[in-house]
């Protein structure tokens, strides 16, 4: 008896799902594992019944023998075709396989800048989610602050809950507004960028354009924010602040890819200097550097929901083709209509991350007193200090500041800090890797549960 080719999925949303899909259906016994308990990540978090590709509700009609691992969290890669797994009560067993696709997914950019460690202060997806999956608002008088389409959707999300929601978006209105013939060309994303529009409006929500969140005030918690107009590297112009009352701050300047898996297995990382992003790179059938390790979705550069779903089915396809699972005819055939689709679908993702891409100001925003890394309480001001007697780099920041050794291993200010590096003090990123080393446990889980997995 033959037994099947094992491909473990990494990340159930769109993209992960997608390939789980595929895989199985090219008779591959496949397992997702995902930290959360519902399949589709945050796209599909309050979309439980959509059926279109990607879905949870499409996954489960089309991909029954599939195995899901639910609150499972990858805390190490030990050897080849190892992963080591961690679930809450069940500790860290091993998970071997034949095959693996990482769509590990992306996670809020976070930025410094004075307040933003008060209480009261969330990254726009922690809002989303709170909203969505749990019907939980963050404040009466919420701010909605940073750059890009997200933005609207939470704003949505929070005015639906009863919130006085404001926007404050940081590029221009002709921005966007210069996106329409692109946003024209898909009649989905048209409704639903009108439908976000036309709420928005009917509940007077205010957006401001070309402006940003220069500081947030509060004593136990957020009281206020500053706003200020900027120029076009989003500079804040001298005398044009303004300061109004909120509850909460929801902070959104695009996203980053979740790279820690990739990393600790050693796919090659790559870096758009233009977007400041850092992403896992593949060949044009999403092949990493390492042996049957596919990657798919938001890990190779973020690009939105449609385009995850279509390359976590080529990754899918991929892989079952390269367990010999798959006629090269065949394959070749489907890989030409999916990268058509791949195509079409990165035209619009492509625009959003260059149009409402990181500008120079950003950077500039902290002051002296302003957090770097909250894990480690290490101010701008130690940071400072410790770049004049070091190299300006991540890991002399990180060894004389401890900048980055807390609890998140830098997940929530390694991201900022290389851009801080960058920006403001000539450092130069590396090709083919990330500048941030990553040991495991990948993810904080209980000390007894790990010492005893690895005793």
């Amino acid at each position: 008896m033959t037994v099947p080719k094992h491909l473990v999925v990494v990340g159930g949303g769109p993209a992960g799902l997608s390939a789980a899909t595929r895989a199985s259906q090219l008779e591959m016994a496949v397992t997702v594992v995902d930290e959360y308990g519902k399949m589709g990540g945050q796209y599909f978090r309050g979309r439980q019944n959509s059926t279109v590709a990607g879905s949870p509700r499409r996954f489960l009609l089309e991909s029954p023998g599939v195995e899901i691992f639910s609150h499972g969290i990858v805390v190490d890669a030990p050897a080849h075709g190892v992963l080591s797994v961690w679930k809450q009560g069940g500790g860290v067993q091993s998970l071997t396989y034949d095959a693996l696709v990482l769509a590990t997914g992306a996670c809020d950019r976070t930025v410094a800048l004075p307040g933003w460690t008060l209480p009261g202060v969330l990254t726009a997806g922690g809002a989303s989610t709170l909203a969505k999956a749990y019907g939980v608002a963050p404040g009466q008088r919420v701010l909605v602050a940073g750059s890009g389409p997200f933005l609207l959707a939470v704003a949505d999300d929070l005015s639906t809950k009863g919130c006085d929601v404001q926007v404050v978006e940081a590029t221009p209105l002709g921005t966007s507004v210069g996106g329409l013939p692109m946003i024209a060309r898909d009649v989905a994303i048209t409704r639903q960028t009108i439908g976000y529009l036309w709420r928005l409006g009917l509940r007077r929500v205010r957006r401001r354009y070309a402006s940003i969140v220069t500081a947030i005030h509060g004593n136990e918690r957020v009281e206020a924010a500053t706003i200020h107009r900027v120029d076009q590297a989003w500079q804040p112009i001298a005398g044009s602040e303004t300061t109004i009352e909120v509850d909460a701050v929801c902070l959104g300047f695009g996203f980053v890819p979740q790279l820690e898996l990739a990393q600790a297995l050693k796919c090659t990382i790559g870096y758009w200097e233009e977007t400041s992003d850092f992403y896992v790179k593949t060949d044009e059938q999403m092949r990493t550097s390492q042996e049957n390790v596919c990657a798919a979705g938001e890990v190779t550069g973020v690009g939105g929901m449609r385009v995850a779903a279509v390359e976590g089915r080529l990754a899918g396809l991929t892989s079952a083709y390269d367990m010999g699972l798959v006629a090269k005819l065949d394959y070749d055939a489907e890989v030409r209509q999916l990268s058509r689709q791949l195509v079409r679908a990165r035209r619009l993702g492509d625009w959003v991350r260059h149009a409402y891409r990181p500008r120079a100001g950003l950077w500039t925003l902290a002051d002296s007193q302003t957090m770097l890394c909250r894990c480690e309480d290490v101010t701008m001001q130690s940071a400072e200090e410790a770049l004049a007697c070091n190299p300006a780099t991540p890991y002399a920041l990180k060894t004389a500041t401890r900048a980055g050794f807390g609890l998140c291993q830098g997940r929530v200010c390694s991201s900022y800090m290389i851009e801080w590096l960058r920006a403001q003090h000539g450092y130069r990123v590396p090709e083919e890797e990330r500048p941030w080393r990553v040991r495991p446990p990948i993810r904080p889980v209980p000390a007894e549960e790990w010492l005893t997995d690895e005793a």
